[in-house]
């Protein structure tokens, strides 16, 4: 299966982070087959980072900064506060808040002063991005997720995201829209579910319809056929489509 299409976004992070790399390189003398022992990256993945080929996960970045003894957010913009200051709340008194694009799955914000307010009391919500879902695992388990942003709106507080991947569901959902997720087994007919289909790692969106015993899926994309579930072509529904997120053009 291809891989999504970055947005201009992650393409032009990507360039950034190579250029810092190489530059951290140089600066201290260093081998990436050194940085590759100490950091356990393996080398064709390090060699994308550096080449500007691929995005480096939160995990590596981490590991990447240790090795060079400096911040996460002077090897990768996305760690970079997006907002540092005070904030006057609806009661008058001041918070100070720092917010990042992104950050690593321990789930650790940027250190913030003391009376910092939380995410959500300003209707910010972090949530993980999914990959592949492994078998038996929670579906936020660290193996299952790939990223993770931050977004607003009122938002469930174990909803997942998903990036949609193809075109079966257009006009609605685009190649490289992230979809957010309410974990639910409970879906209605005509909305649009996340379901792992018969021991697939990655959950396809599509529209729910209930015939009979069997469940239906089925794209918006009259090009594509739908998947029927049932007894010999199981399947199983995470949750319902809650909010659509669309990074610019494609």
């Amino acid at each position: 299966m291809p891989g999504r299409k970055m947005t201009p976004q992650e393409k032009e992070i990507k360039k950034i982070v190579a250029t810092n790399l190489n530059s951290f390189l140089s600066q201290n003398n260093a081998k990436k087959i050194e940085i590759s022992k100490v950091t356990k990256i393996p080398p064709s993945t390090l060699t994308g980072y550096f080449n500007g080929t691929r995005l480096p996960t939160p995990e590596n970045v981490e590991k990447l900064a240790k090795f060079f003894h400096v911040s996460k957010q002077d090897i990768d913009p996305r760690f970079k506060p997006v907002f540092s200051g005070e904030v006057i709340m609806l009661d008058g008194t001041k918070k100070f808040l720092t917010t990042t694009i992104h950050d690593s799955k321990s789930n650790q914000q940027t250190p913030i002063a003391d009376n910092a307010i939380p995410l959500e009391q300003l209707g910010l919500h972090r949530i993980p991005v999914i990959g592949t879902i492994a078998c038996g695992e929670p579906i936020d388990a660290d193996q299952n997720v790939i990223d993770y942003m931050t977004i607003p709106g009122n938002i469930p507080n174990d909803a997942f995201a998903l990036i949609c991947e193809g075109n079966s569901m257009e006009p609605g959902l685009h190649d490289g829209d992230r979809v957010i997720i309410e974990p639910t087994p409970n879906v209605e007919d005509g909305e649009i579910a996340a379901v792992l289909v018969d021991g697939d790692t990655k959950a396809t969106l599509k529209r729910i319809k209930h015939v009979g015993d069997t469940i239906e899926l089925i794209p918006d994309n009259d090009d594509y056929d739908k998947i029927v579930l049932d007894k010999d072509h199981p399947g199983r529904i995470l949750g319902r489509k809650v909010q659509m997120i669309r990074y610019g053009s494609r």
